[in-house]
């Protein structure tokens, strides 16, 4: 079991979803101890940047933009959207002032989990498990612990191949959150 393709790449990959969760509250700290707590409010404005510009990699996907490699924009996506999330955590800060906000940010981090654990999972685990069953030659006539084996990583793989059905309507609905939060900051900013 421990030699699980599941075991093996979603240990890593919760591992670096936690340090974004405990890299935000420890941030979000450090500015109140520090007496900076403004600096979160323009961090949201940041993180909200870097999120727009993680959206490169869907434009070239869908070929509006027409040069750069593929996988760059994947990558930059994935850097651009981890840096952003921390940014507008660490924003959205240990205070429960208001529904709308908290919910965007329950949201934003639940796209995040999705995104994460899609982008690094769906690719690597359908490699690995093709890989892992040509290399152990299984057949029908295979024990049953290899079987059994077996049918966690391809329950795996089919689970996670049907992750971006769940993150795009989640992304869509995050876009209509933030868009009601920062008119909403827009309408009752105190402007004089």
């Amino acid at each position: 079991m421990w030699k699980s393709v599941l075991i093996q790449r979603t240990l890593p990959l919760t591992a670096s979803y936690l340090l974004l969760i405990v890299a935000g509250v420890a941030l979000d700290y450090l500015f109140h101890v520090a007496h900076l707590e403004w600096v979160g409010r323009y961090l949201g404005i940041v993180g909200f940047a870097f999120l727009l510009l993680s959206f490169g990699y869907s434009a070239r996907k869908k070929k509006l933009i027409t040069s750069g490699p593929l996988k760059l924009f994947l990558k930059f996506h994935c850097h651009a959207g981890w840096i952003g999330t921390l940014m507008i955590f660490v924003h959205s800060g240990i205070h429960f002032n208001a529904i709308l906000p908290w919910a965007a940010t329950v949201l934003m981090m639940i796209v995040t989990a999705s995104g994460h654990v899609g982008q690094h999972l769906i690719n690597k685990l359908k490699a690995e498990v093709t890989l892992k069953m040509k290399q152990l030659g299984l057949t029908a006539e295979a024990d049953d612990e290899l079987q059994h084996e077996r049918y966690w990583d391809s329950l795996t793989v089919k689970t996670l191949g049907q992750w971006r059905s769940m993150h795009r309507p989640m992304v869509t609905f995050l876009i209509a959150l933030t868009t009601i939060h920062i008119f909403s900051i827009f309408f009752f900013w105190n402007w004089r």
